[in-house]
């Protein structure tokens, strides 16, 4: 049996593709795309419990995910089940994709291989450029409930957008593939058929049933700079309904906008951004060829690969912000950090004592 296992970047299109693909081969007779019930159509909960990132709290954006998997009982059948299952009912290829998995290190690689039964893998990364990377990655985290700016919260922003000096290289090294392939994504405007293409390059049969499927994962814009002091108010999540409602009533007043020069270095790039991304375009336009890695850049955007000029809508939040007198005053009268912060570590307390309990009476079922 053949795997393509498609393992992120995160911010390439990947939820996208995720679709298209599901959409395209979860009936497909030679291909299998694993549908895991409702909710995102990729296969995070597959491979997070095999990544150390997930399973002992590295990644501060995995938080909310982990306590969910460690509060959630029945979880289904891990990746080991899933490939043998497949390998079992004579599937041809087996088709996978977690852009949890941008997060996989050296010591995540012998759980993943095992996993994985020794079948003939592909491993595809797609990329964009990387201040593309930087601002969407910081604009994810900030629907997540970051409260910080983005130069306050570079060591995290960097990890979530494979932006460390040498990632993407090992990443694509990092498990024994027969195949690997990068392929560069543009942003703009927006591969309409990225699934397809990127089908049709991995030698995927059909892969016209994965075109029309749409962008998922809008940006918010200049609105991420309203979401961000909602987080800083500890009103709502952006991703949570009542912040969408706050935000959709806000919105609907029309925000007027104030000029503030104190906000440019706070969404400034890392000092050494230019050296990462000038080191990441050498790999992609020559040495990675040499490591056996194909890199396909329909769009020619490894052209711009080093350019920093960041999308519109960041360099205008870097200028302005938004009014909203409602929340100018919950973050007058919002807590210290240090009283949030000893709120969360109760929160924390209760939630570990749960699983404490429920872990025992899961194991006495089984």
């Amino acid at each position: 049996m053949r795997i393509i296992l498609h393992a992120g970047l995160h911010k390439s299109g990947t939820t996208s593709v995720q679709a298209a693909w599901s959409a395209a081969y979860a009936d497909h007779p030679d291909v299998s795309y694993p549908r895991r019930g409702s909710g995102p159509p990729g296969h995070h909960a597959l491979f997070r419990p095999l990544l150390a990132a997930f399973t002992d709290g590295r990644a501060a954006d995995l938080e909310a995910a982990r306590t969910r998997h460690a509060l959630g009982g029945d979880r289904g059948p891990g990746l080991a089940e899933v490939v043998a299952d497949a390998a079992g009912r004579g599937t041809g290829t087996l088709l996978l994709s977690s852009e949890s998995l941008d997060r996989a290190v050296e010591e995540d690689r012998p759980r993943l291989v095992e996993a994985l039964g020794g079948h003939e893998l592909t491993v595809v990364l797609t990329a964009t450029r990387p201040v593309h990377r930087w601002c969407s990655g910081w604009q994810t985290l900030v629907k997540q409930g970051m409260a910080q700016y983005p130069a306050d919260a570079g060591v995290h922003v960097l990890d979530f957008a494979a932006l460390r000096p040498g990632r993407l290289r090992d990443l694509a090294g990092l498990l024994p593939a027969a195949r690997r392939v990068v392929r560069l994504v543009r942003t703009v405007p927006p591969e309409p058929n990225l699934a397809a293409g990127l089908a049709a390059a991995l030698g995927l049969p059909d892969p016209e049933r994965a075109a029309g499927q749409g962008a998922r994962n809008a940006s918010l814009g200049t609105d991420t700079e309203v979401v961000l002091r909602m987080n800083r108010a500890g009103l709502a999540l952006g991703t949570s309904r009542p912040g969408r409602a706050l935000l959709e009533r806000w919105r609907g007043a029309g925000f007027a906008h104030r000029d503030e020069e104190s906000l440019a270095p706070r969404y400034a790039l890392p000092a050494d951004f230019g050296r990462l991304a000038a080191e990441e375009a050498a790999w992609l336009g020559g040495a990675a060829a040499g490591e056996g890695v194909e890199v396909v850049d329909p769009h020619g955007a490894l052209e711009d690969w080093r350019d920093q000029a960041p999308p519109e809508w960041y360099a205008a939040i870097s200028r302005r912000e938004a009014v909203v007198p409602e929340l100018d005053e919950a973050l007058a009268g919002a807590e210290d950090c240090a009283t949030v912060l000893w709120r969360a570590r109760q929160e924390l307390s209760v939630h570990r004592r749960r699983v404490g309990r429920e872990r025992p009476a899961a194991t006495e079922q089984a």
